[in-house]
């Protein structure tokens, strides 16, 4: 830390005293604006269509889950589960865990609209 404050005092001391620490990144050798590196949005949005690709798939090919009015979609790495199931609540579980499985550490996110399919009455 003290080559740090020698040459923030031989840079500009009324500088670094006025602004406090954050001269000390513009002082000490902070890249130009110019040569930032650059977000590519393009490929998170690609990454983001296959995780959705193979997360329906999941869900589609597995033999036990009614998944036609389930819908999957990826925004910014978070998988969003959601649609319309009528039934039993091991079938939003199964297609949960399909999800989580597919998504590894990516966050899911419940937005199933559960109807149990017992009884509508008293």
């Amino acid at each position: 830390m003290p080559i740090a404050i020698a040459r923030c005092v031989t840079k500009g001391p009324l500088l670094a005293g006025t602004l406090g620490v954050a001269a000390f990144g513009a002082v000490i050798g902070a890249p130009p604006p110019d040569r930032l590196p650059q977000i590519v949005v393009t490929a998170v949005q690609a990454s983001d269509a296959a995780m959705a690709a193979k997360v329906e798939a999941a869900i589609a090919t597995d033999p036990y889950v009614l998944s036609d009015h389930i819908t999957v979609t990826v925004t910014n790495g978070v998988v969003r589960v959601g649609g319309k199931v009528r039934g039993d609540v091991s079938d939003v579980l199964a297609i949960l865990r399909l999800a989580r499985r597919v998504a590894g550490k990516a966050r899911v996110v419940n937005q199933i609209d559960f109807e149990s399919a017992g009884d509508d009455g008293p």
